[in-house]
């Protein structure tokens, strides 16, 4: 334990360096303040979400995945692991190459309608909103991620990929990435990737997702491809435009770890405009 968290602080101070040269080089909200506010609070998150968080979503997805591979494996004398690993199906005699192109786009597919259904359903969104209680965004609001939230997502997905025949160490290598990937996102930084700006994700796509601006609440759900939301009708990314505030419209989710854990079963959904 004591390894693991010198490991964290290690990497949190390697990507407070990196992303706060990056951010004061090119802030996309000019001024903001590298002890701003909640700043304390994603340092908590930071640290409860890769000692605490992780495991409690691989026991879930660990809890649903091998009760529904335990009748086929039983049914041909192999382990759970056995199973999964061996297989077959028209993905998983697939090359893994092309597996892992497959995956990289059917991740994104079913984590966009499962952020959507994070917005859109009341219950759900009580959780959802803790991940957008940022009022001033960087690459450290990332972090804030209920637990609930993170097993509902990765469930389904996971759960999904696995019954399609999925290389399982392929899927289980991709969640790093796409956390990593996820950090940047928030960064504030006024980065559009230019001509891939409709291609690939970037901090100005996902930073609109998380303003309290009418105009772009309810937009922007896909991790990694914005086509996604331009095909759905959910993608907003005006040329030339910054979004500047941030948080929950309507409501005040409070700050501190324990709060926000206990905040879903106190709060209620705040009342969103939906977008013309």
């Amino acid at each position: 334990m004591v390894l693991k968290l010198v490991i964290l602080a290690a990497g949190f101070t390697v990507l407070s360096v990196v992303f706060g040269i990056l951010e004061k080089a090119w802030p996309s909200v000019k001024g903001q303040r590298r002890l701003r506010r909640g700043v304390k609070t994603d340092i908590a998150w930071y640290f409860w979400d890769t000692l605490l968080n992780k495991s409690i979503v691989f026991v879930a997805v660990a809890a649903v995945a091998i009760p529904i591979a335990l009748v086929p494996a039983a049914a041909s004398d192999t382990t759970v692991k056995e199973f999964l690993q061996h297989r077959h199906s028209f993905v998983s005699d697939q090359p893994e190459w092309l597996q892992a192109i497959e995956l990289f786009f059917l991740f994104d597919l079913i984590g966009y309608w499962t952020h959507r259904g994070f917005h859109h359903l009341g219950l759900l969104w009580k959780y959802h909103a803790v991940h957008h209680s940022s009022t001033e965004l960087d690459w450290l609001s990332a972090v804030r991620v209920h637990p609930v939230n993170e097993i509902g997502t990765r469930v389904i997905q996971a759960l999904t990929l696995l019954l399609f025949g999925f290389n399982a160490t392929l899927l289980g290598a991709y969640v790093p990435l796409l956390t990593f990937y996820a950090i940047g996102l928030h960064a504030n930084v006024p980065w559009d990737f230019g001509p891939l700006r409709y291609v690939i994700a970037s901090p100005v796509f996902h930073r609109w997702h998380h303003t309290s601006e009418r105009e772009g609440l309810d937009r922007n759900f896909a991790g990694a491809f914005p086509w996604l939301d331009a095909l759905f009708g959910t993608l907003y990314m005006p040329r030339g435009r910054q979004p500047v505030e941030f948080g929950v419209l309507g409501e005040q989710v409070p700050e501190g770890l324990w709060r926000q854990l206990l905040y879903p079963w106190r709060g209620r959904k705040p009342e969103f405009v939906a977008p013309e």
